[in-house]
């Protein structure tokens, strides 16, 4: 059986199937509601939406500074779906009530020092629109080691579908604005407007009518603070770009990333907006036919992916290629890499940072990953876990709750001196190799996984793939490992001296590597090369 992409279903405006499934919501064992809300598609006669009638602004658009317009408000007889916080498009530790308006994330214990995101489900490619956003009230946290104007933050503005949701501001398709005073885009942050935060109502104002000057603005509490940048918002720039395969990657969606708060999010004249002068509410752009919807999920359709292997045999590496090569799975790989880069501290384990701070943030990082894996499975979304999972006992314990996924093993098993040219690789990188107890540890319970169809096993997996080398291949170092390992037990897989002849480099010398499964089932890899590697 192959694993193939299921590409999630685009609605369009105008389209009669209905936007969203109707979720429940669960709790997890914090005591949070899962991120994934009750949400309600009201019939005409529960909702009707609302118009605004307005002046043509001039041509050099409103000055800061200047008063808000009156607004009026007129019923009309057409119904859309509502424009909410999208749960197939936000952090797994985000939270989302309040009928898809109210927004929050996790913040006990390490999960305070994380920003999490969320995307809202509608998308605009032209005209010019604004949504709100109010930081209604602060969390309580315990940061002692943090300044107390960075303990309880907000950012939002606007970002590309396919950027990464924690990233807003930090690519060159996202556009932040943040509670400190600061702008950001592709990680330049400057000084603009004023801070703010719990009570204030921020608007931000997206104006895409000319293509090539297009701008993004921000008021505060009824107070214009200007343009805060230009951009190309043409076929080369942010959005309608022609090598995107999925609509939603080249659209502009709202964006808030949070750290320790509460907000409230403002799309509609019923959710409370006061548009800014000159811009339509957000959910006007469903009428005027401008808007692209982001990716959704149904419980049946996901799948999990169990990555197993060694220290350092390339199982990060093959994960993210196959999560840039799927962007319509919107894979998302869990490990302490994950809640590492939460905690923007990316590329850490690089940093031959393996000191009291390495320690302590790997403490949380480890702590924050369960919680993660233990929400995942309540979220209608497709997932990787990106660890060794060479004992059999733990990966049915992980996968136990995954009950209505797809499971799938990918095995990563490199031969032995291309294992060892990749674990001096990853010394080199990071500074740090793993003890040879822990691996010893490792290999002598090291288990090849097995599919449910597979005789005498108890496993979870429907499907179990091997990256490198074949089933049969890799049973047969894994015992030779293990015999040499009990010959010299103080002695780690990796230590040996290493062979010259790299398999890898032998693959790329005119042998494609492929991915077999045990019923023989082929895809083309396409990169052998270890890249970044972790555990």
């Amino acid at each position: 059986m192959r694993l193939t992409a299921n590409v999630p279903k685009i609605i369009l405006a105008g389209d009669p199937d209905p936007f969203f499934s109707r979720y429940p919501r669960t709790r997890t064992h914090t005591q949070n509601f899962c991120l994934i809300p009750q949400i309600t598609l009201f019939t005409q006669s529960e909702r009707k939406m609302a118009s605004v009638e307005r002046e043509r602004p001039g041509t050099d658009g409103p000055e800061p500074g200047r008063k808000r317009q009156k607004v009026k408000v007129t019923e009309s007889d057409t119904t859309h779906p509502p424009v909410l916080l999208n749960p197939a498009d936000c952090d797994i530790d985000f939270n989302i009530e309040g009928n898809g308006l109210q927004g929050s994330a996790i913040c006990e214990e390490g999960f305070s020092y994380c920003w999490s995101g969320a995307r809202a489900n509608v998308g605009v490619i032209r005209g010019k629109y604004c949504f709100g956003c109010k930081i209604v009230s602060a969390q309580p946290v315990d940061m002692k080691d943090t300044p107390i104007d960075q303990q309880h933050v907000c950012r939002l503005g606007i970002s590309r579908g396919d950027d990464a949701v924690g990233n807003l501001g930090e690519t060159a398709h996202s556009f932040g604005f943040g509670g400190t005073g600061k702008f950001s885009n592709y990680g330049k942050f400057s000084g603009y407007g004023e801070s703010f935060g719990v009570g204030d109502t921020i608007i931000c104002a997206v104006d895409l009518e000319n293509k090539h000057m297009a701008s993004i603005g921000f008021s505060k509490n009824g107070k214009w603070m200007g343009v805060a940048k230009h951009f190309d918002a043409g076929p080369r720039g942010v959005v309608n770009s022609s090598i995107k395969k999925l609509q939603w990657e080249s659209a502009l969606f709202p964006h808030i990333l949070l750290k320790n708060v509460i907000v409230q999010m403002q799309f509609s004249i019923e959710d409370g907006l006061i548009p800014e002068e000159g811009y339509k509410p957000w959910a006007s752009a469903i009428e005027d036919g401008n808007t692209v919807l982001g990716p959704t999920f149904s419980n049946g359709d996901c799948e999990v992916i169990m990555m197993v292997g060694l220290p350092a045999s390339g199982k990060t590496t093959w994960a993210e290629n196959w999560k840039k090569e799927h962007p319509e799975k919107r894979y998302v790989l869990l490990g302490t890499n994950l809640a590492l880069e939460q905690m923007k501290v990316p590329g850490l384990l690089r940093k031959h940072n393996y000191g009291e701070r390495f320690e302590h943030l790997m403490d949380r990082a480890t702590g924050i990953f369960n919680t993660l894996l233990s929400r995942a499975s309540k979220m209608p979304r497709n997932f990787i876990i990106d660890q060794t999972n060479v004992f059999k006992g733990a990966r049915k314990r992980k996968l136990k709750p995954f009950a209505d996924y797809r499971k799938i093993a990918v095995v990563v098993f490199p031969r032995p001196e291309e294992l060892k040219l990749r674990a001096a690789k990853r010394f080199k990188e990071m500074g740090k190799e793993v003890p040879a107890e822990a691996v010893n540890s490792m290999l002598a319970n090291y288990s090849l996984p097995k599919s449910m169809d597979m005789h005498g096993t108890d496993e979870y997996f429907d499907e179990v793939l091997f990256t490198e080398l074949s089933r049969a291949e890799s049973q047969r170092f894994l015992e030779e490992m293990k015999r040499d390992m009990n010959a010299n037990r103080d002695m780690s897989p990796y230590s040996n001296e290493s062979s010259t002849r790299s398999y890898c480099t032998s693959l790329q010398h005119g042998h494609g590597a492929s991915i077999q499964s045990h019923s023989g089932f082929s895809l083309q890899n396409q990169s052998c090369s270890p890249g970044r590697l972790s555990f």
